[in-house]
């Protein structure tokens, strides 16, 4: 709860706290003194708790906004109180309620098979997944793709060999043999953003500007990790609250749809007067990073209605666009559903 209190109040009871006696008429008509009178003015509407528990070592008032407490908010469901100590609860429901756990590593014994390649990807065709096949298939560089099925009686991201590659247990991850040998150590990498980073670079910066052009590269980069930010938001956020939840939580669906509404205007007036997000000609990977969660909104999650999607001309334009290319289309086979999915990638002749 947030209170005020007056600064007549804050300032008496300072001083007799610090031992201080009251200021000079000259103390008062300093700067400082000026400063801290309009700063506590009550014209200005401020609300708060000052802390006036002082140690031997703090001299001056802590300022505290302290927010509403649970027990005064009603609950959804109703009568759900808020513990003082959260446990993990048994049966949260949804699609997804059953997964995850509040510990990470190795819940079972499952080392990563691997290919003949020196890249070796580990990953479903969900967008994160996709962002990745796709760069891979526009470079034509080889790689083994593996599915991770991460919806199955054993969650494939569980097993000993994945949390190996990736402790955090998300797909995708990538085990690069080409710098080690394929009997030695590989290096891994894991985040789907980093990944594309990785491959981009390790293969001259393809799909990425040219190290020459600062303001170019540094663009790329501000778009790459702009969607890395956002993508909870429609993923962990939109997504699972308007499709995967076991209730309907207005106020949740509401949050999300708003904030995913918003990404995908910050887009579109982005993509005004180009053909891909960092400008230029050919998209990068940028453009790989972002795609797929804009099409998932539809795709997976059948919101394109719910969002007005075609309404974000600038973005719909952009997507046909990408999804023209025949690397994109490739990409978003690998490790996918569907009757044209590829569940394992292992070379070109696989698509056929």
């Amino acid at each position: 709860r947030l209170t005020y209190v007056a600064p007549q109040i804050v300032a008496h009871h300072t001083r007799a706290r610090l031992g201080i006696s009251r200021p000079s008429t000259a103390q008062l008509r300093s700067p400082t003194a000026a400063f801290t009178r309009r700063l506590l003015s009550p014209s200005l509407r401020i609300r708060t708790h000052i802390n006036l528990n002082y140690s031997s070592q703090r001299k001056q008032p802590s300022v505290v906004a302290m927010a509403p407490k649970h027990d005064e908010r009603p609950s959804v469901p109703a009568g759900y109180k808020v513990p003082d100590v959260w446990t993990h609860p048994e049966g949260m429901g949804g699609k997804f309620g059953g997964m995850n756990r509040p510990t990470a590593g190795a819940r079972f014994d499952k080392p990563l098979p691997v290919g003949d390649h020196k890249l070796q990807l580990y990953s479903l065709g969900t967008p994160n997944g996709q962002k990745v096949t796709i760069l891979l298939e526009e470079m034509g560089v080889e790689y083994d793709g593996w599915m991770v099925n991460i919806m199955g009686d054993e969650p494939a991201q569980f097993g000993s060999g994945f949390t190996e590659a990736n402790p955090n247990s998300k797909i995708p991850a990538l085990m690069d043999h080409s710098e080690a040998g394929m009997s030695s150590e590989p290096i891994r990498v894991f985040e789907s953003a980093h990944i594309l980073l990785y491959l981009a670079e390790k293969h001259g910066g393809k799909f990425m500007p040219p190290s020459s052009d600062i303001r170019a590269r540094v663009e790329c980069m501000n778009w790459l990790f702009w969607q890395a930010g956002s993508a909870p938001y429609i993923g962990g956020g939109f997504g699972h609250f308007y499709s995967y939840a076991p209730t309907n939580f207005e106020y949740a669906i509401d949050r999300f749809a708003m904030e995913t509404k918003r990404q995908l205007d910050v887009l579109d007036k982005q993509l005004a007067g180009k053909s891909f997000v960092c400008g230029g000609d050919e998209p990068t990977i940028a453009d790989f990073a972002i795609f797929p969660w804009v099409r998932c909104c539809d795709v997976f999650y059948s919101a394109k209605e719910f969002l007005q999607m075609d309404s974000y001309t600038n973005v719909s334009a952009w997507c046909a666009r990408l999804e023209a290319r025949p690397a994109v289309q490739r990409g978003l086979r690998v490790n996918g559903f569907g009757a044209d999915a590829v569940k394992e990638r292992h070379s070109p002749e696989d698509f056929k």
